[in-house]
């Protein structure tokens, strides 16, 4: 099976209404009469025969007898959450084909960055240039509805299903505005989008890095940032991870290799097996001063990197507690097309700190509203991570 370890906060990277890292797996190549899982005394003996009889039912007598494929994707997801693993999820052919457009840096959908917290799926931040933009989506904004589908509580895998969809085509939205205490209405125009990454800039003679997602050009994207940037003047770094959901593990720890030249970056525990330890690369890029800005949406590879970098102290973390997904997750693709995610392992700091539901403290505590992040000026979290990083030029 083509395995990928992910590292995403609220099942998949907060999707970027770009779908993140999606994982999957069904039983195959064997009857799930007798299947058993290894280490475990009990099998699920008669399991198949059992969904039969009530396939059975429901086509003889059932006033709406259910489709096959409704009935694959219930019985997968009830397995799934029978686990109690909340990041588990199943995905359908079509929901995990969307996993190839987003190694492709390109996606058609409104173009809005989401997690999940407490139950409800919010708009962490809106992509410059794309629909939601132009609409006038804002970050913190609540998912009320979609195309008149409403939910008692919602997941980050079926708001990226039913929002993305293709270029031309009109999705409705209604969304609960904390700051207004109402819910607003949307009707936007789906587009082709190109998902940006990585940004940078000087601020005075500090060099200013964002990124977005870890993927697998995080590191050579930030590499050749950090040098730009040193060709201007960078006497010193902000990296700026909030509002950063996760995403590859092998990104995070190669991230972190270009401001860790050697030692432990992450451990990762799974279940019956020994701890796997990814150490530093050896591929450092700059040795200046470098603060790290983090909020309550900063998960996952975002952890890893910023518990890595403060065990060692190589960074000064600035900003806010982190949101506290210390689990990888692994993708299986199943026979059929479609998917299934599930949680093998959690994570641990360099120290063997464990950041699952408990996240990182900052150094320099910065509360903030996260619309003040729309413009520098108003931006404390930005202006206090460069003066931390000015001072220690």
């Amino acid at each position: 099976m083509n395995r990928v370890l992910s590292l995403a906060a609220a099942a998949l990277v907060a999707v970027a209404l770009l779908a993140g890292a999606f994982v999957g797996g069904v039983l195959t190549g064997r009857s799930i009469e007798t299947y058993s899982i290894p280490g475990v005394s009990d099998d699920y003996t008669g399991l198949g025969s059992k969904l039969d009889e009530v396939v059975e039912l429901l086509n003889d007598e059932a006033l709406e007898p259910s489709d096959p494929t409704s009935v694959t994707a219930g019985a997968i997801s009830g397995l799934l959450m029978s686990s109690g693993d909340k990041y588990a999820a199943y995905f359908d052919p079509e929901h995990y084909a969307m996993f190839s457009e987003q190694t492709d840096g390109r996606f058609q959908g409104i173009g809005v960055n989401i997690a999940e917290r407490d139950g409800g799926v919010y708009v962490v931040s809106v992509i410059e240039g794309t629909p939601a933009e132009a609409a006038g989506l804002k970050a913190e904004d609540e998912i009320v509805s979609i195309d008149g589908i409403e939910r008692t509580t919602w997941t980050s895998d079926e708001v990226v299903k039913l929002v993305r969809g293709p270029e031309g085509s009109i999705v409705k939205l209604v969304l609960y505005r904390p700051s207004e205490e109402k819910n607003v209405s949307f009707s936007i125009k789906r587009a082709s989008i190109d998902i940006p990454n990585i940004a940078s800039r000087m601020e005075g003679d500090v060099g200013y890095i964002r990124l977005l997602t870890f993927n697998a050009q995080s590191s050579k994207d930030i590499s050749e940032r950090v040098k730009a940037l040193e060709a201007e003047g960078a006497t010193a770094f902000v990296l700026d991870v909030r509002d950063n959901p996760g995403g590859l593990l092998d990104a995070a720890v190669d991230v972190s290799s270009l401001f860790i030249e050697d030692g432990v970056i992450v451990t990762v525990e799974g279940r019956d097996q020994d701890p796997e330890v990814s150490r530093a690369r050896g591929r450092t890029v700059t040795d200046k001063p470098l603060v790290v800005l983090m909020n309550k949406n900063s998960a996952s590879a975002s952890e890893v990197l910023a518990g890595a970098l403060q065990d060692y102290k190589r960074a000064t973390l600035v900003g806010e507690q982190s949101f506290g997904k210390g689990s990888v997750q692994t993708i299986e693709r199943l026979s059929f097309g479609g998917a299934v995610k599930f949680t093998i392992a959690h994570y641990l700091t360099p120290k063997g700190r464990k950041i699952n539901d408990v996240g990182l403290a900052p150094d320099v505590v910065v509360e903030m509203d996260h619309e003040l992040q729309a413009k520098p000026e108003t931006d404390t979290q930005l202006q206090r991570a460069l003066n931390i990083a000015g001072s220690k030029n």
